[in-house]
């Protein structure tokens, strides 16, 4: 993560006095990220991250601490949160929370090669395999990204815009829209990493040894990570949905768990349920000049135009 904050070595120091992690040798900041602080910290007893969130409740983070030590007690390679002198996963410096992870070795690629590719599938699938069921403490403090939030962060967003006609035109369309949506309450739950970006993944060689950053985990309908997952890399970048890299990346997640009918039906759903995500996020502001929810409206049209059964046979049949 790019480091915001500025820590001097007696400030590192401090920190450290709460752990038994030897004396500091020296620091660095990471580039990768965008939203909290991470620093490398080499000490006489090895590497350690110190992550510093910016600006993140008490709560939240201990839902973070707290499923990667339940993933790590399932011998899942993510970060593993180290307890202070005290007990605690977590510390306060200057009213902001912190929390120390082990270093997880191997290096940041920016494309994964064809066997790389094959790693991507494998370890969401066995992130939920794991995390199937599990209700994590503190999940009502994360985003749930179904519709009921979509729509709540779409309210508030609408209130900026100087045309009120125009704020409420795109509110009604996305309830509209979100209300065709029918999620079955058989799908399964458990916890979705939410952001399967290459930068949050670790590769020694060609194969995937740490996932990271579960600032955007949450516990909702597994359906929507492989729905994520498959949006960012068939077709977030993509002018068209890449059906046949959706369907090696499922390949690839289906060796692993096993979809249900029921899911597999959803997957469509889920699909609409990322575009209304991005739509409530980006409802009046633009990201680099482009009006994301004019975009996301055309690739809703796309999904209607394809409809739910063919969408289904051209992925799993």
């Amino acid at each position: 993560m790019v480091a915001k904050k500025k820590f001097s070595k007696e400030e590192l120091n401090k920190i450290l006095v709460g752990y038994n992690l030897g004396q500091l040798k020296s620091s660095r900041p990471f580039k990768e990220g965008t939203v909290q602080t991470n620093i490398l910290l080499k000490t006489t007893k090895g590497k350690f991250v110190l992550r510093y969130y910016e600006h993140r409740s008490r709560k939240y983070i201990l839902f973070e601490v707290n499923i990667l030590h339940y993933f790590y007690d399932h011998k899942y390679p993510c970060p593993t949160p180290i307890r202070n002198v005290h007990g605690d996963f977590i510390g306060k410096y200057k009213e902001k929370y912190y929390a120390i992870f082990d270093y997880i070795k191997g290096k940041h690629i920016k494309k994964p090669n064809k066997i790389q590719s094959h790693e991507l599938g494998k370890y969401l699938a066995k992130l939920h395999n794991i995390s199937q069921g599990y209700r994590p403490d503190y999940w009502d403090v994360r985003e749930t990204k179904d519709k009921k939030f979509c729509l709540d962060i779409a309210k508030v967003e609408a209130k900026r815009f100087k045309s009120k006609t125009k704020g409420k035109e795109r509110l009604q369309f996305l309830r509209d829209e979100i209300n065709k949506v029918k999620l079955s309450g058989s799908l399964p739950k458990g916890v979705c990493h939410g952001d399967w970006d290459i930068t949050n993944l670790k590769f020694d060689g060609d194969k995937i040894v740490g996932v990271l950053d579960f600032d955007d985990a949450c516990y909702t309908h597994l359906i929507f990570d492989v729905a994520n997952f498959i949006y960012y890399w068939a077709w977030m970048r993509e002018r068209k949905f890449n059906f046949v890299r959706a369907r090696s990346l499922l390949k690839d997640y289906l060796k692993y768990r096993k979809l249900s009918e029921t899911e597999k039906k959803h997957l469509f759903d889920g699909i609409k349920m990322v575009i209304f995500t991005y739509m409530g996020w980006f409802f009046y502001k633009k990201y680099e000049g482009e009006d994301v929810f004019i975009k996301c409206l055309k690739r809703l049209e796309f999904l209607d135009s394809v409809g739910r059964e063919e969408f289904y046979k051209k992925l799993f049949k």
